[in-house]
């Protein structure tokens, strides 16, 4: 059975360990590329106007062998971070649809990928002034994408009650902008990602269960927007938000929001519900926090009750 919690998290775990890898070979690259100009220019230095013409073919060779090692570096590293974006675009699109407030970090996660396209169009044609601006745009939805994935995981954080992830999105929000001035935010990026993939770690490490109740009709969505459930758990804990599923329908407000093993009497506020069909069955979604700090989704079955 689909668990859009637990597949989420997990997709946002794989995208957090591509991150992290794309940002250590990223790093050598980087190295690679300083040690070269230092050689470089170190040999420009050092080296005697008598220098054979073949000496200097040797140290070309030597060199160019370097920079296409620095150049494969670097592309595997943007091949693995591109991968990551799309994976972490991926947990956030299939957590939105769980009552979490982290569509946002979707958002953000497109946002990236437009700008490495765009990016790759204004290299293509930096040799021209156009190719200039190309370049500049790119890097402006960079930023916005990247304050705004940072975002995304600064809201999981809070839905998971999650201080670890919270302090993650902070991070990256924050390494996007240093980054604009000065080069040194892929530091924080690669601590938050840390963070990210370890704190995730740990909450699936406790298990999502995907809480089953009674098939029988268990509530009723009046057309004034009020689901009156009546829920059978088997767990105490906190009910995060609510949903309806097949729907984008999500809860407002739940009165009362705790969970006692057991029956509950549960009434969520949906606001508008507006093109749910009369007459017709629909499960409600509970996204609970228990008491052991798992995530638990408890569907209800109901009937939309409109007259």
């Amino acid at each position: 059975m689909i668990n859009p919690y637990a597949d989420g998290l997990k997709e946002l775990k794989k995208g957090s360990l591509y991150e992290i890898l794309a940002n250590i070979i990223l790093f050598i690259g980087a190295i690679v590329l300083f040690l070269l100009l230092f050689t470089y220019y170190g040999c420009l230095i050092s080296s005697p106007t008598t220098t054979t013409s073949i000496s200097n073919l040797q140290l070309n060779s030597s060199l160019i062998g370097i920079l296409a090692a620095a150049v494969i570096i670097v592309i595997i590293g943007a091949i693995l971070s591109i991968v990551g974006i799309i994976k972490l675009r991926s947990g956030f699109n299939l957590l939105k649809n769980t009552g979490l407030d982290v569509s946002i970090g979707s958002t953000g996660a497109t946002l990236i990928l437009i700008s490495l396209g765009i990016l790759i169009v204004g290299v293509a044609t930096v040799i021209i002034a156009v190719g200039i601006f190309i370049i500049v745009i790119a890097a402006i939805l960079e930023l916005i994408g990247g304050i705004m994935l940072g975002l995304g995981f600064y809201n999981l954080g809070k839905g998971l009650n999650n201080s670890a992830i919270e302090t993650a999105g902070i991070l990256i929000i924050i390494s996007g902008i240093i980054d604009i001035v000065i080069s040194v935010g892929g530091i924080l990026e690669f601590i938050a990602f840390i963070l990210i993939y370890t704190s995730i770690n740990g909450i699936l490490s406790k298990g999502i269960p995907y809480v089953q109740t009674f098939s029988q009709m268990l509530g009723v969505i009046k057309g004034n927007g009020y689901a009156y459930l009546n829920v059978y758990s088997q767990v105490e804990g906190t009910i995060i938000s609510a949903r309806i599923e097949g729907t984008s329908i999500s809860s407002t407000s739940i009165t009362p929001n705790k969970l006692s093993v057991g029956s509950n009497s549960i009434t969520v506020n949906f606001g508008s519900v507006q093109g749910l069909i009369p007459y017709s069955n629909y499960i409600v979604s509970l996204i609970v926090q228990d008491n052991s700090g798992r995530t638990i989704l408890i569907p209800v079955n109901v009937q939309y009750q409109p007259y």
